[in-house]
């Protein structure tokens, strides 16, 4: 009796204690946002949709030369850091994006296609690091002709979601 009694306090003891782990696993990989006061809260689904919806606003400004879906992904005051610098502001980027198309709008024949997406909460908005591949498809098969990764800050502003700070790394052969 006294046996039966004693494996029944330790199995409960043991579901207490597995379900607090389980617990403070679960709420140690949410991610958060500090609010106004400091307290922690987590990003939403729509948060995560929004944030990815501007890879695909930046993707498709870039591949079908339409600077107004471009920018449309950048905060006002955004800076892109690439190979030979920074382009910082909205009128830097549209003077770059103008410089870059010359003019001519449409297919430019690329694709920009990101994935192993890592967005994290910071206390300024997120932060993400995502991969990308540059597809030639003007050419049977398809190929690549550049990849790397970008890393991202993001700030939640009164239109929603907008890149503050993107930095491109290109993968090199070397």
């Amino acid at each position: 009796m006294e046996k039966t009694f004693l494996l029944k306090r330790i199995r409960v003891q043991a579901s207490v204690f597995l379900l607090a782990l389980l617990a403070m696993v679960i709420g140690s990989s949410l991610p958060v946002l500090a609010d106004h006061h400091g307290e922690m809260k987590a990003l939403t689904a729509q948060d995560f949709e929004q944030i990815r919806s501007l890879y695909a606003r930046y993707n498709q400004g870039s591949d079908f030369r339409d600077v107004e879906l471009f920018l449309s992904a950048f905060a006002e005051d955004a800076v892109m850091t690439r190979e030979g610098g920074n382009i910082v502001g909205m009128e830097e980027l549209r003077a770059d994006r103008e410089r870059r198309y010359q003019g001519k709008t449409g297919d430019v024949g690329r694709r920009h296609i990101n994935g192993s997406y890592i967005i994290t909460p910071t206390e300024d908005g997120a932060e993400a690091r995502a991969y990308y591949l540059l597809m030639d498809v003007t050419v049977r098969p398809p190929n690549v002709i550049s990849s790397g990764y970008y890393e991202d800050s993001f700030v939640k502003t009164s239109d929603g979601w907008k890149i503050k700070h993107r930095t491109l790394y290109r993968d090199t052969l070397d």
